[in-house]
């Protein structure tokens, strides 16, 4: 090999090796290899790990010389073991917990992913330029690149768009309906493959993919249905061997139906099992979030600092990228990574849990219509807070620093100041970084370029928000449950001083929700809000942004009683036309469409107003726009798309007592064949509320085919909708048209 210039896109373990991809500056792709071995290490008394070594008859077991914890001052004696994979890792682990009781050794190093693990090793990341040297059987890395750049380059990457057309056989796609055709999609040529026999279908769409030699491939549903169905037809027509799509030239194999269902705060999703393509990187644009919000860009910027592969930040959680940094700075010092959760919350009275245990600090809203409101943010309030006062599940409580002058609000808790802990060590570049992305994003007038930097800030924003939930979370590494409320407890001190400051200033507080303030003062213009700004900086020693002053906004109460606020919904306008809206119709994942449209449609008429005079006098014109509304409704004139309402299946479908819209929809796409699991979202059209027989209330989107709908149950939606929003105003809705409720649909 000799010496490679690149941009690693990818890197897997293969046996003893670890197999990467350069992306040369040219374009090519090359892959080198490199001797390497995974080990896990145990702790305990240095006789009982002798024993252990004797007995385990493994091939080059050692000793080693690790920090266990990270606030030992010396390092331990270990035992370190070689595994083979992740599984054989896991099923020694097992063992050796066992033959200790459960009590005599500590494991680490268990479960990181080997791609990780070599990256932390050698001190590399994805997508940063390095050269690569060869020296006998083990490779060299020497970075070129450097994370705290902001401008670094990105390789020329070649892309994909890989769809399936399939012969349906049924109402649904299933894997042994036939291939009709397979399309191509690159940005200089379309490759329709749609002659032969299937065989020859997939054998055709091997070679165009080797020929094309893309190094991403996007799909639409790919893990879920693309990628097992293609390997389903490979094996029903004897080529899976010569049916391959990766860079390794060996056979598709992807698993239909298999995943992993999870819960986060709260709520259940479902990940299906995702499709590796070696040497390539694989997206499905309609499954991850992170790329529909940041882009590639901002997957990039996340595998780049926390140092985990590209295709892993795709396939995994946001909290997975997030641990991942932690888990680099922990290994850099030589700490190593516990198998298990190692702090665990201490012991507290009935009094300090209700001390403790509180949350984020609020202001209730005042309910209504405010005029020439400022609102001023807290900049990555608690991610900062957690980096600036050291706060990691270590450095709470700490027993080396009792008399520590770093202490908890309300709490009187230590905080070590001795060492910086794991998680604020992870914190600083990435905080960091998203601040001059946002400073060059407002600097920069190439609009390409600023839309690099606003995918690049809003990745690290998922990583911020992240880091904090996790220091709560019960099975975070470097996490502890008193961390997160030692968090708490500075961010309610420091919204409340703020609000003590402004309101010294002679400012209102008309709402203020854990790092937010809406602010109020006769005749204030903008340059009294940045004085005051600058003030709370001063005073609390956190970064503060001033979102701006609205034209007007109005706070909404609760559907059930109209005095009583809720905190996180209420839109407005600020002076420079930039509508805020949260909580209402237009924000919610389980409203149809064509609602979303009129309430953005009602929104858009009253941001034209400047003032509140102006505002009533626009509300007066909304009735025409409902009403439009309602007779596109009544009229059948509304594409099925427009329709259709997506609601997560939260549990079982023989769980459900009660007959629940997205269970009667899940119920028929199970009885047609498909494939839904717990924690996916289901989609469904109403077509008869008022039918005493459950399976005819809702209709699966899938199975739509020319069916009626229930007019007046999407007209009861869209005044709900619209009343939420004008609740503060006593608006009355009077429905002008009353035809026929059930109509066709039409398919656009």
């Amino acid at each position: 090999m000799g010496t490679v210039d690149g941009w690693i896109i990818d890197l897997y373990r293969k046996g003893n090796f670890m197999v990467v991809w350069l992306k040369e500056p040219d374009g090519n792709a090359v892959r080198i290899i490199d001797t390497w071995r995974q080990h896990i290490f145990v702790a305990g008394e240095r006789r009982d790990l002798l024993n252990l070594a004797e007995e385990l008859h493994v091939e080059d077991i050692g000793f080693d010389e690790k920090f266990v914890r990270p606030e030992d001052d010396e390092p331990s004696i270990v035992l370190k073991i070689p595994v083979e994979n992740n599984w054989n890792a896991e099923q020694i682990a097992r063992m050796i917990m066992a033959h200790g009781g459960y009590r005599r050794y500590e494991l680490y190093n268990v479960d990181v992913a080997p791609s990780q693990l070599y990256m932390y090793e050698k001190g590399i990341y994805p997508f940063g330029y390095l050269q690569a040297t060869s020296k006998g059987d083990t490779v060299c890395w020497k970075l070129k690149d450097s994370l705290e750049s902001t401008d670094y380059e990105i390789p020329p990457l070649r892309k994909a768009e890989l769809s399936v057309k399939t012969s349906m056989k049924g109402r649904l796609q299933s894997l042994s309906d036939p291939i009709e055709s397979i399309t191509v999609r690159t940005d200089d040529e379309d490759y329709c493959i749609d002659l032969g026999d299937e065989g020859q279908k997939l054998i055709t769409l091997s070679e165009t993919i080797k020929e094309i030699d893309p190094d991403i491939i996007y799909t639409v549903g790919g893990d879920k249905f693309i990628f097992p169905y293609l390997s389903h037809r490979a094996i029903a027509n004897n080529v899976l061997e010569q049916f391959t799509i990766d860079r390794e030239s060996t056979p598709l194999k992807a698993r239909y139906g298999e995943g992993q269902t999870y819960i986060s705060y709260g709520r259940i999703y479902h990940r299906p099992a995702p499709t590796r393509i070696p040497g390539r990187i694989h997206i499905d644009i309609g499954r991850y979030t992170l790329y529909k919000e940041c882009g590639l860009h901002g997957i990039i910027e996340v595998a780049r600092l926390c140092r985990i592969p590209v295709q892993r930040v795709i396939d995994t959680t946001i909290g997975t990228s997030m641990t991942s940094a932690q888990l680099y700075e922990a290994t850099s010092l030589g700490i190593l990574i516990p198998w298990r959760k190692t702090y665990v919350e201490r012991l507290k009275t009935a009094r300090e849990l209700l001390t403790a245990d509180r949350g984020g600090f609020y202001y209730e809203p005042i309910v209504g219509l405010h005029e020439s409101v400022g609102e001023l943010d807290f900049t990555s309030l608690y991610p900062t807070i957690m980096f600036k006062k050291n706060i990691s599940g270590e450095t709470i409580r700490c027993e080396c620093c009792p008399d520590s002058k770093n202490r908890v609000p309300e709490l009187d808790y230590n905080i070590c100041e001795r060492r910086v802990g794991i998680v604020p060590r992870s914190l600083g570049i990435i905080l960091e970084k998203r601040r001059l992305y946002k400073e060059l994003r407002q600097r920069t007038f190439d609009q390409d370029t600023r839309k690099i930097y606003e995918m690049r800030q809003a990745a690290l924003k998922w990583i911020l928000v992240c880091a904090f939930g996790y220091l709560g979370f019960k099975n975070a590494r470097f996490g502890r449950i008193d961390a997160h409320i030692a968090t708490c407890a500075f961010a309610r001190k420091i919204l409340t001083d703020a609000a003590h400051l402004a309101e010294s200033r002679g400012f209102k507080i008309i709402h203020g929700i854990v790092d937010s303030l809406w602010l109020w003062k006769e005749d204030a213009q903008e340059d009294d809000y940045r004085r005051l700004k600058f003030e709370v900086e001063e005073a609390t020693g956190f970064p503060v942004t001033f979102e701006g002053v609205y034209r007007w906004i109005v706070f909404l109460p609760s559907k059930i009683h109209s005095r009583i606020p809720v905190l996180n919904r209420y839109y407005g306008v600020l002076k420079d036309g930039r509508i805020k809206d949260r909580g209402i119709a237009t924000r919610r994942g389980d409203m149809p469409p064509i609602i979303k449209r009129c309430i953005w449609e009602i929104l858009d008429v009253l941001a034209e107003a400047r003032n509140a005079r102006e505002f009533y006098e626009k509300l007066r014109t909304t009735p025409k726009i409902i009403n439009r509304y309602i007779r596109m409704l009544r009229e059948g004139v509304v594409p099925v798309e427009m329709l259709t309402i997506q609601k997560r299946l939260s549990k079982k479908l023989s769980s459900y007592k009660n007959k629940v819209c997205q269970a009667i929809a899940a119920e028929q796409l199970s009885m047609g064949g498909g494939d839904v699991r717990i924690g996916e979202d289901v989609s469904y059209i109403i077509v008869n509320s008022r039918s005493k027989i459950p399976s005819r209330r809702v209709l699966a989107s899938a199975l739509v085919k020319g069916r009626t709908y229930d007019a007046d149950a999407y007209v009861n939606l869209l005044l709900s909708a619209v009343e939420t929003m004008l609740k503060p105003f006593h608006f009355t809705l009077k429905p002008m048209f009353c035809l026929n409720s059930k109509l066709s649909v039409r398919s656009r």
